[in-house]
């Protein structure tokens, strides 16, 4: 999406985060995200076995590895990341699970209704 709307958007938001300025109103939905991923979290994966990839202290690259890394785990991940010829995926919620034998994996959006 940055790519669409501003090339250099999404120059920053890979190579400078920390240039970032949110508003008020950016940040509180921020937070309101947080608070549904916490929520999530519970739900999906009540035993407290599952990772947290942590994108903002990782940074890209260190995420996507780490996400390929533990899909060779059978535990929940949390916001992991892909990228694959140029293109970038995020996962709210990969749930592990058994089927024909193999392990496979369920992705799962976490999004808060709308008020």
């Amino acid at each position: 999406m940055a790519l669409r709307q501003c090339p250099k958007r999404l120059w920053l938001e890979v190579h400078r985060p920390d240039l970032r300025k949110d508003s008020a109103t950016t940040q509180a939905s921020f937070q309101i995200g947080f608070q549904v991923g916490d929520i999530a979290q519970r739900i999906y994966d009540p035993e407290g076995r599952g990772v947290v990839i942590d994108l903002q202290n990782e940074g890209f690259n260190r995420a996507f590895e780490r996400s390929a890394e533990l899909l060779h785990s059978a535990q929940p991940i949390f916001e992991a990341g892909f990228s694959s010829a140029g293109a970038l995926a995020f996962a709210d919620v990969m749930l592990p699970k058994q089927q024909d034998g193999k392990q496979v994996w369920r992705m799962v959006e976490v999004n808060p209704l709308p008020a």
